[in-house]
């Protein structure tokens, strides 16, 4: 009895292990401040508002003098200008972000459209925020939602009549009915105290490390602190499980 729950208690702590260390490697990590996004693609399935496809993209990354993820891991487009595709990058946490609007990138001020003459108010952490939890209600089981959520979260950064009129406006819906794009925009409103901190921007630059206009920046999770201290808790029980083992075999 005492071997058979030492083996199980041993598989489980070894799952979450490779879990934990299977989420390190597939996105940026905390520490990392720039490095190079390669795009893969779009989710299949996703729903597509003006013939664009919505929801969450798929990207490696790999960090500067590091080695390219072997997992692709989700990123959020959220600025409505440029084209999706491979690019030097600049990861910025929300504050980074609002704190650097004044003295350097111009390039990413113009990005976010609701700001559409780069002054120093447009962005804030309050709907940078209000994005990211908007990010994680766009799970596989609310993928027919997506078109709504996406369209909602361009309309944060993006007000009313400014900018491409081809973007969706609020009142975009797959029936009548259902939630929509308003639906979401309030909601995600109402969240703009979420607690992003795991969150970064993932801003493209050119080889001078200049912000560019040809590329969507993006927001993507990062691993939380918890996932390292995961792997260390759990490499500690390993070894405890194993002594035990020992003891009683």
């Amino acid at each position: 009895m005492s071997s058979l729950l030492s083996r199980s208690l041993r598989f489980a702590v070894v799952a979450a292990t490779v879990t934990a260390a299977s989420a390190q490697a597939q996105a940026p990590s905390a520490s990392a401040t720039s490095g190079y996004l390669d795009f893969v693609g779009t989710i299949g399935g996703a729903p597509i508002a003006n013939n664009i496809i919505t929801g969450p993209y798929r990207a490696k990354f790999q960090p500067t003098g590091g080695a390219m993820g072997a997992n692709a891991f989700d990123i959020y487009c959220f600025d409505w200008l440029g084209r999706a595709g491979d690019s030097d990058v600049q990861l910025l946490t929300f504050s980074d972000a609002v704190m650097s609007m004044a003295p350097v990138p111009t390039a990413l001020r113009l990005k976010f459209a609701d700001d559409p003459e780069g002054t120093a108010g447009g962005l804030t952490t309050a709907k940078l925020n209000s994005a990211a939890w908007l990010t994680t209600q766009m799970t596989m089981a609310n993928q027919a939602r997506w078109n709504e959520m996406h369209v909602a979260l361009w309309r944060i950064f993006w007000d009313a009549g400014v900018g491409s009129p081809t973007l969706p406006d609020l009142s975009f819906q797959q029936g009548s009915g259902d939630p929509n794009a308003q639906y979401w925009f309030d909601m995600a409103a109402q969240n703009a105290t979420y607690d992003a901190s795991n969150f970064r921007i993932l801003a493209p630059v050119d080889g001078q490390g200049v912000f560019r206009t040809d590329r969507q920046v993006f927001l993507a999770q990062v691993p939380e602190p918890g996932s390292f201290a995961l792997t260390g808790v759990g490499l500690v029980a390993l070894a405890w499980v194993s002594r035990r083992r020992r003891h009683v075999a």
